[in-house]
């Protein structure tokens, strides 16, 4: 009899380990386990005057034109940008 109601004991004392055990399980989330990333550092951004691309200013090409600086996204949209102005300045002088 005292055998019975020690095992009976010792079965109830798992049973509820176990039930603590998958309720902790449960309530630990995903993000826990996630690490934390350092905050990206801030850059300026600056606006290609051709094609209104935003890009960082270590990234952009930068061009004075006529004593101002100007970034361009690429070479190319640098290049469109002082075709079309000097086709605009020569317009004006007809």
């Amino acid at each position: 009899m005292l055998i019975r109601f020690i095992l009976f004991l010792v079965l109830f004392y798992l049973l509820y380990r176990a039930i603590k055990y998958f309720q902790k399980a449960k309530s630990i989330k995903v993000d826990d386990y996630k690490y934390k990333a350092a905050p990206a550092e801030r850059e300026d951004l600056v606006e290609d005057p051709f094609c209104h691309t935003y890009i960082p200013v270590t990234q952009a090409q930068k061009k004075e034109i006529t004593g101002k600086e100007y970034y361009f996204c690429s070479k190319e949209c640098c290049e469109s940008y002082i075709s079309q102005k000097t086709k605009e300045r020569r317009q004006g002088e007809l």
